[in-house]
């Protein structure tokens, strides 16, 4: 928190906008004390936050802060008019017991790939050394700022290294970044959750959720009435027009849906017979079981 706190102060920040994922709620109001004893105004961002691409800077100027502080996130990339300090917030978690209980569920496979997310990311080194030292070959790529590291919508850490693996290990709580992997990637794809503290395959969701995308894809071919599902988010916004347009020409009725977090309730009561996304691709995956239509992302139309 001290670099956080640091950063900060040499943007001259007075009210800082505070915005963290909800792994980090239980300790959100010590943080806001911490901010406040270092002589910053706290206003604490409720909403939920997925990520670095989501940043609120529009209420954040509502508000009349001068700084954003995202926790548990590295920068995107996404451009901003008010400075956004990112705190990364690393967790600790000691892997081994979970390893040493659960490795039968690895043993048959000699080559392993190894992802993880930020807040994880110490604890490559260690499930490293553990499978090397029971002979097991693993490999790490670097594609973000540590080894190993991917976003809910970005996996080329594990896409370089797919050739060379028999199958990959995420580490993560929960199995968001697993998840994450299994339309990415061919390979077999197990989850070390430290959360649960088990190691699972994601092998049966994998081909459950290709059966959906590829019936969602069929039946988006007849559609008559689609809507496009467009998110304000910085980090996720994209201009609908042209495909509106492109839709228009094949004989489709086409509506834009623009709003912050797209969820299945929002657009109950609409009559539409599918739906695209143009906002996080994890929308249409993650949660593609929760809508009542067809839905597909819009790289899923090509």
């Amino acid at each position: 928190m001290i670099n956080a706190i640091k950063k900060l102060k040499k943007i001259k920040a007075k009210r800082v906008f505070v915005q963290f994922p909800e792994g980090i709620k239980l300790k959100i109001e010590d943080i806001t004390k911490e901010l406040e004893k270092a002589g910053f105004e706290v206003v604490v961002c409720i909403e939920p936050c997925f990520g670095a691409c989501d940043i609120r800077e529009n209420e954040a100027r509502l508000l009349n802060c001068d700084a954003i502080l995202h926790i548990g996130h590295e920068n995107y990339g996404v451009k901003t008019t008010i400075p956004v300090v990112f705190w990364e917030y690393f967790l600790e978690k000691n892997p081994l017991p979970i390893l040493e209980k659960e490795f039968q569920k690895l043993e048959k496979f000699k080559k392993i790939g190894l992802i993880t997310s930020l807040q994880f990311v110490q604890s490559i080194p260690t499930v490293k050394k553990f499978l090397e030292e029971r002979g097991k070959k693993v490999f790490v790529y670097k594609d973000l700022q540590y080894p190993g590291q991917v976003l809910g919508c970005r996996t080329i850490a594990a896409k370089k290294i797919e050739r060379n693996v028999d199958c990959f290990l995420a580490i993560s709580a929960g199995k968001f970044y697993a998840q994450g992997l299994i339309l990415s990637v061919k390979k077999p794809v197990f989850n070390l959750d430290l959360e649960k503290e088990e190691i699972h395959s994601l092998e049966g969701e994998r081909r459950k959720l290709m059966k959906i995308i590829a019936w969602n894809k069929s039946q988006l071919k007849d559609a008559k009435k689609i809507g496009l599902l467009v998110s304000w988010k910085l980090g996720q916004f994209k201009l609908p027009y042209e495909l509106k347009r492109k839709l228009e020409r094949q004989g489709k009725e086409v509506y834009i849906l623009a709003m912050d977090e797209i969820t299945p309730e929002k657009i109950e009561g609409l009559k539409l017979d599918g739906l695209i996304n143009l906002a996080c691709p994890r929308i249409a995956t993650d949660d593609v079981f929760k809508y009542s239509i067809p839905i597909l992302n819009m790289s899923d139309l090509e």
